[in-house]
C-alpha cells in the first residue's frame, strides 16, 4: 500500500486490466524492490499466487518461487492459472526459463488452445534462445 500509485492504477484499468478486483498500480522495479525484501519462499509465493483478484500479489509470487522446488505439474498448474499477459510474462522471466524441464512446457504449451497458454509458451521459447 505504501507503494500505491493511483495514477498507473487507473491507466491500467482504463487499458482493460479488469481481472482483478485491486491494482495498487505499482511498476515492476518497485515489485522487485518488494521481492528483494523477502527470501524466495513457496508457502508466501503461493499465498500470493493464490490471492488472484490482486494484481501486485501475483507478480510478486513470480518473484519468491523457488525454482529447486516447482516440479512439471506444478508449473503446468501456474501456466494453466495465467490472467494476463503480464503474469505470463513475469513468470517466463522470473521463474520458468530457469527450470530444467522449460523447453517440455514450451512443446506443451505452444499449441494450446488457451490464448495465455500459448502466450506463455512463446514468450518462454524466446527466453530460451
Amino acid at each position: 500500500m505504501t507503494y500505491r500509485n493511483g495514477a498507473v492504477a487507473d491507466s491500467l484499468r482504463q487499458a482493460g486490466i479488469t481481472c482483478y478486483r485491486i491494482v495498487f498500480g505499482l511498476n515492476v522495479p518497485q515489485i522487485a524492490e518488494i521481492a528483494r525484501q523477502n527470501e524466495k519462499s513457496m508457502e508466501l509465493a503461493e499465498w500470493l499466487w493464490a490471492d488472484n483478484g490482486v494484481r501486485e500479489s501475483r507478480l510478486l509470487a513470480s518473484y519468491l518461487f523457488e525454482h529447486e522446488s516447482v516440479d512439471m505439474d506444478y508449473a503446468c498448474r501456474l501456466i494453466e492459472e495465467l490472467q494476463t499477459s503480464e503474469e505470463a510474462d513475469m513468470l517466463c522471466f522470473r521463474l520458468l526459463k530457469y527450470l530444467d524441464f522449460a523447453p517440455l512446457l514450451v512443446e506443451n504449451y505452444e499449441e494450446s488452445e488457451q490464448t495465455l497458454s500459448r502466450y506463455c509458451a512463446k514468450v518462454l521459447k524466446r527466453h530460451l534462445s
